[in-house]
């Protein structure tokens, strides 16, 4: 196991566009529609003078009101989190590019590190033998 953190920047993506699909094609035309379709208020127990049915249409008009308004909240966070997902997503990629390019740098680093020790290691070696296996300062 590794330090660090994996992120799926594929399924970050995926949620982002299920989501506006959603919101898009379903949830945002529907509220839409509940919108003009409720416009005009409660219609039942218009001719019906009594207290009860007075108490029960303010009553429908104010969940009514309410679920509306839940609704396009709910359609603005969900269109909040895809985009902040979608934002993300791009981030990490763009982020992991960053982090491939330096481990790639760092590789070479190394590997070039690596190629002068051997080097230098090999010229010591050299020069030990050239002076009969006596030390030689480099």
């Amino acid at each position: 196991m590794g330090d660090g953190m994996n992120v799926e920047t594929g399924g970050l993506t995926d949620f982002s566009r299920a989501v506006h699909a959603d919101t898009d094609v379903f949830l945002g035309p529907a509220t839409d529609r509940a919108q003009v379709q409720f416009r005009e208020g409660v219609l039942f127990g218009q001719g019906n003078a009594s207290d009860a049915v007075k108490l029960a249409k303010d009553n429908y008009a104010t969940a009514l009101g309410i679920s509306l308004q839940n609704l396009e909240q709910y359609v603005k966070a969900a269109r909040l989190m895809a985009n902040a997902a979608e934002k993300a997503a791009a981030a990490f990629e763009a982020s992991d590019a960053r982090s491939a390019d330096g481990v790639s740098l760092a590789q070479q680093a190394l590997w070039d590190a690596a190629e002068e020790a051997r080097r230098i290691d090999e010229a010591a070696a050299q020069a030990y033998r050239r002076h009969g296996g006596q030390a030689v300062m480099m």
